[in-house]
């Protein structure tokens, strides 16, 4: 009875060490990081190399019926950070409050020796609109009594190369990498 008492003790001890250890602590410098099986990975900024319209020369030929598209341009046709993770998962860590319709995932297209990142369309006749069809959909989630955020796919990413925006009204500077799975 004894041993069976100490048993269930010693196994109880060593779950809940287990469950401390994996419960790893937030980041305390500001940032956004990769929530890897490891521990946290601090993401790089990537800044936008410029931009680019296409379409201009269709639109003045069909008096603006045909619509101009603008482009984000990013250096490098791989991010530096590739990740195999299918949905990664994110964690915002902010010295002040942001908003959580300000996060944004942007799928880009990968080009010969640069990435480019859709923005918006615009007509003559429908005016300028922000590009969704490359913007993933995202959970995101404040951390309780905090200014930082948890940022989340709401479905398995496909290999590609993305842009986290975590601040919308600034542009299109953000977290850039890329989704490789093995296999």
């Amino acid at each position: 009875m004894k041993t069976k008492y100490l048993l269930s003790i010693v196994f109880a001890i060593l779950f809940i060490s287990t469950v401390v250890a994996q419960t790893k602590p937030l980041p305390t410098l500001a940032g956004t990081w990769y929530q890897s099986s490891s521990g946290y990975v601090r993401m790089e900024l990537g800044t936008s190399a410029g931009f680019k319209t296409s379409g201009v020369a269709k639109s003045a030929i069909t008096y603006g019926i045909a619509k101009v598209k603008g482009k984000w341009l990013y250096r490098n046709s791989n991010a530096v950070t590739q990740l195999t993770d299918r949905r990664p998962a994110f964690v915002l860590v902010s010295q002040s409050e942001v908003s959580m319709q300000a996060i944004a995932l942007v799928r880009m297209d990968v080009k010969k020796n640069e990435r480019e990142a859709q923005y918006c369309e615009a007509g003559a006749w429908t005016g300028v609109k922000e590009e969704d069809k490359n913007i993933v959909p995202l959970t995101v989630t404040r951390i309780p009594d905090s200014d930082n955020l948890t940022i989340t796919p709401t479905a398995d990413l496909p290999d590609g190369e993305y842009l986290l925006i975590t601040n919308a009204g600034k542009g299109y500077n953000g977290y850039d990498f890329g989704v490789k799975h093995p296999g």
